[in-house]
């Protein structure tokens, strides 16, 4: 059996694709109205109407009815988390855990697969740390959490997902993570280039390059399935239906953009608009919620961002983050070329276009020939960032015209007017889902190539192909694989966003003194008492920047 991995991401339990998630409640099914969302409640549906059968102290039972029905909606359970201690609240948890799998296992299996997953996704927030009554014991609470859901994912062969919801929960998961120092799964020269990785993004000097392959996981179409999709709405002449397979896929939406203009009496400038509103359509329709990449990204909480992607659920996953330390507001992210950046927000630049605005969708083979006439000032921050960041390149097959373009160009440029290491990377790190000795060579001295793997004793490994493989046979093969590079992946970018948390916002915060010695509760009082001091005193500005720099490490935290 394939050993499962416990995940950590900062975000909401409505904004993660996942099989199953937990609400926590308690014995009399009393349920806060902020868990709707996660459990897919309709405005008219109660919290009684979902309540289990059998529903009593301890019970860990799926809603009574069923959230599957609907597309991308998880298997919705509900636990007992009222626990006399912290050790008794990460009992529940996987207790939680151990009866999703005893129940549903062979559903969300087919769930899992069908998302592209290799292992069944079960999410749960910070249970037992609200009116669990271990408000002020939530450090205990955590390392019990982390202790028992790794056990758990270990054990039933399940991917467990931690979502915190506020950023000093966030915090102090990922530095306790980092003190327990349990073994990643991957290889031990892996997770040194993850630590690296993250070491870049928590001294702000990463920026991202995201492609189809984060979207897919979060059931949207690769590019081909959407070129098919596209193709099956269009009541297209029988040969060239038969013929546009053979097509590339530039050629295949060229095809598709002058269909619709033998159709239409618009001007040809209207065409790519109804390209584009047809892929917007497809899309949309989707209604998916963030992948587990897209979730792994956002917590890492990098500033500078670029995506080929049309869809909006990176947006989503960074929005679900915490903003400021010292609350839960939600972050809010410029999105480019549309909207005006700011120093205090993260952007992400949309450099094929966006579903909000289909005219923007670059897809054909003439929008990708005209995209300098149109988008030239899109390519030149793309190449800023090539410049002047360590680029990370996840779910991008390094295929794109344009991003080719824009990567040989700065290496040309770098190349001839430095003097480096030929063996160190220009322009950043590509992760890559196949071991691909001749990629790697292609890009020597451009990008770093990392290819995540999991170590043996955390996997199943890949059966040979039988000499006698049949057609279907090769396709379930090649699926599987495919789902175990991507989980992988996943498990990569866990090891990231773990090492990118630096901040502290939970070392001055009461609410975690429990587990603190005496030395370091005399510091902490001294501290919060410097910081009200500072903020009180407010003569001068100096001051007012030390109770905010004190403030970032939760001094100004009350534990109400």
């Amino acid at each position: 059996m394939t050993e499962g991995h416990l995940f950590v991401v900062n975000g909401r339990l409505e904004a993660l694709s996942a099989d199953a998630v937990v609400i926590p409640t308690d014995a009399a099914f009393h349920v806060e109205r902020w868990w709707r969302d996660a459990a897919g409640l309709e405005p008219a549906t109660t919290w009684s109407q979902v309540e289990p059968t059998g529903w009593g102290h301890g019970a860990a039972l799926p809603a009574r009815t069923s959230r599957r029905s609907a597309k991308h909606q998880p298997e919705v359970w509900f636990l007992d988390t009222i626990a006399t201690t912290p050790d008794g609240v990460g009992d529940a948890a996987r207790r939680a855990v151990a009866a999703i799998v005893e129940h549903s296992a062979d559903r969300l299996r087919t769930a899992a697969e069908t998302a592209g997953r290799d292992l069944p996704l079960v999410a749960l927030p910070i249970v037992g740390t609200g009116y669990g009554g271990h408000r002020l014991r939530r450090g205990q609470v955590i390392s019990a959490l982390l202790t028992t859901l790794h056990d758990a994912a270990r054990d039933l062969g399940v991917d467990v997902a931690l979502v915190a919801s506020n950023r000093a929960d966030y915090s102090a998961l990922q530095h306790r993570r980092r003190a327990l120092a349990r073994h990643t799964g991957l290889p031990e020269g892996t997770t040194t280039r993850a630590q690296v990785l993250g070491k870049h993004a928590a001294d702000g000097d990463l920026a991202l390059f995201f492609g189809a392959g984060v979207s897919i996981a979060a059931g949207l179409p690769s590019w081909s399935h959407l070129l098919t999709d596209l193709v099956a709405k269009l009541d297209l002449d029988s040969d060239v239906r038969e013929r546009i397979s053979e097509l590339g896929p530039l050629e295949q939406a060229e095809l598709i953009q002058v269909a619709l203009a033998d159709r239409s009496a618009r001007a040809k400038a209207d065409t790519q608009k109804a390209l584009g509103s047809r892929v917007a359509k497809i899309i949309t329709a989707a209604s998916a919620r963030p992948s587990l990449a897209h979730t792994l990204l956002a917590s890492m909480r990098v500033r500078e961002a670029t995506t080929t992607n049309y869809d909006q659920l990176y947006e989503q996953a960074v929005t679900a983050t915490a903003g400021r330390p010292s609350d839960d507001q939600r972050v809010v992210i410029d999105r480019l070329p549309w909207d005006r950046t700011s120093t205090d927000r993260p952007w992400l630049l949309k450099m094929h276009g966006d579903v909000e605005h289909p005219d923007s969708i670059v897809l054909s083979r003439s929008s990708f020939v005209h995209y300098d006439t149109r988008w030239k000032p899109v390519g030149s921050l793309v190449q800023s960032l090539m410049m002047t960041k360590h680029l990370l390149v996840v779910g991008a097959s390094m295929t794109d015209d344009n991003l080719l373009r824009f990567a040989y160009e700065v290496a040309g440029l770098r190349a001839s007017i430095e003097k480096r290491d030929p063996d160190a990377p220009e322009i950043g790190t590509v992760v890559h889902l196949a071991d691909d000795a001749a990629f790697s060579r292609l890009w020597k001295g451009r990008f770093d190539v990392v290819v995540p793997t999991l170590d043996v004793a955390d996997r199943t490994g890949t059966p040979a192909p039988e000499p006698a493989e049949s057609d279907e046979e090769r396709r379930e093969r090649e699926a599987a694989e495919r789902r175990r590079a991507a989980r992988a992946l996943t498990v990569f970018l866990d090891v990231v966003a773990m090492h990118a948390e630096r901040d502290a916002p939970h070392l001055l915060d009461d609410r975690y003194a429990d587990e603190r010695g005496d030395e370091a509760a005399a510091l902490v009082a001294t501290l919060r008492v410097s910081a009200r001091t500072a903020r009180l005193l407010g003569t001068d500005d100096a001051w007012t920047q030390l109770a905010d720099a004190l403030d970032q490490f939760g001094a100004g935290s009350s534990p109400s």
